[in-house]
């Protein structure tokens, strides 16, 4: 057998055994993901960065972060930002 056909024997036996120790994994199944919803998810996270980055300076946000003791905690203003209200 040639170093070839041993290389794609072991690439289908390893493909084989990811396919029964996970189910959801199946490179035949694969499918990328929408272009429209890819831009959706982008414009998101930068709404989410633009909203956060405004949130360091805002001291309703620093009072909420020290009295929840979560450094994520948003004001009533920015956490309506980050969910897109």
């Amino acid at each position: 057998m040639s170093s070839k056909n041993s290389k794609r024997k072991a690439a289908r036996e390893a493909a084989h055994k990811l396919r029964k120790s996970n189910p959801d994994w199946d490179p035949a199944k694969f499918k990328a993901k929408d272009p429209i919803e890819k831009l959706r998810e982008l414009e998101s996270e930068q709404k989410s960065a633009q909203t956060y980055a405004g949130s360091a300076e805002c001291e309703a946000c620093t009072a909420e972060r020290e009295k929840s003791g979560d450094d994520t905690a948003l004001c009533d203003r920015h956490l309506a930002e980050a969910m897109g209200f």
